[in-house]
């Protein structure tokens, strides 16, 4: 029963990432210039996909190599950078999860390796929320203006030839 369950939300994990891949695909040609973190980000979407495809072969030297691969891009230094204590945590948990990754795949344990990816893949996503709907939100600076509210009626009309305000 166990065996099914793990294996039906690997099955779920291959037809998402496979939509995913395809619609990155066509987004991605519209962005011609790309961000020094990006070279991290495709290797870490590579490493992700080398587990994938070892959980479905039931490879557990492919799970390893592409948990281990998932560690080191963690731990490169630019991913350093960013100070924020959220993203420090997203960062943290994903090394917990390759690690968690890597023991079960040590121990040949298939149920517990796809678990662990479900968690991978769920730390990616609450990372990237966190930092496309908080952080980029943060460094946006406009210079900003105070639009005055309207009070009555008249404040909603705009100010033209025929209306004076005083």
């Amino acid at each position: 029963m166990t065996h099914r369950i793990g294996m039906g939300l690997v099955l779920a994990t291959v037809v998402g990432l496979g939509w995913s891949f395809g619609q990155a695909e066509t987004k991605s040609a519209a962005k011609p210039q790309r961000l020094p973190e990006s070279a991290l980000m495709q290797a870490k979407v590579a490493s992700s996909h080398k587990v994938m495809e070892g959980l479905v072969a039931k490879d557990f030297h492919e799970i390893r190599t592409g948990a281990e691969e998932l560690k080191k891009i963690c731990r490169a230094t630019e991913w350093q950078a960013h100070s924020d204590p959220v993203y420090g945590h997203h960062r943290a948990e994903l090394i917990r999860q390759a690690n968690k990754l890597v023991d079960s795949a040590d121990q040949s344990n298939l149920d517990a390796a796809a678990f662990a990816y479900i968690n991978v893949l769920a730390t990616c996503i609450h990372c990237h929320e966190h930092c496309r709907d908080v952080l980029k939100i943060a460094e946006i600076r406009r210079p900003t203006k105070v639009i005055p509210i309207p009070t009555n009626d008249a404040d909603d009309m705009p100010p033209g030839p025929a209306t004076q305000r005083r």
